[in-house]
């Protein structure tokens, strides 16, 4: 385990954020990921990235004191990379496949005041 290493007093303070922190980027994916509505979705989606923002953080903090060697934070930083990079391009996914609906909802709407009031021939 990564915070076995810490001193004692950070353990139940920066080691603890950092397990908090980590559990709750899988946790909120998944409650997005149970959502019906796209804007629903990336709501859980947004509130994931911005854990892992506060990983990364808590990770530099822990290299800077000391509690974590270069090679261990490169390691998790290229994770929380690709998990970040990952995140990010479902979240772009579900914004085009929400604007895409979006579009096609208008341009039915359009159709219909269209085809529903046709002009009055004389």
């Amino acid at each position: 385990m990564l915070v076995k290493d810490f001193p004692r007093d950070e353990k139940y303070d920066l080691a603890d954020q950092m397990r908090r922190s980590a559990r709750s980027i899988p946790s909120n994916i998944s409650e997005g990921f149970g959502r019906f509505h796209f804007n629903d979705k990336l709501t859980f989606y947004e509130r994931a990235r911005a854990s892992l923002g506060e990983l990364r953080n808590h990770f530099k903090e822990a290299l800077g004191n000391g509690y974590v060697d270069q090679a261990t934070y490169d390691k998790f930083a290229k994770n929380m990379n690709e998990v970040g990079f990952l995140l990010s391009k479902m979240m772009r996914n579900i914004r085009t496949a929400r604007d895409f609906r979006e579009a096609e909802r208008k341009s039915k709407r359009s159709s219909r005041r269209i085809t529903s009031n046709p002009p009055k021939v004389d």
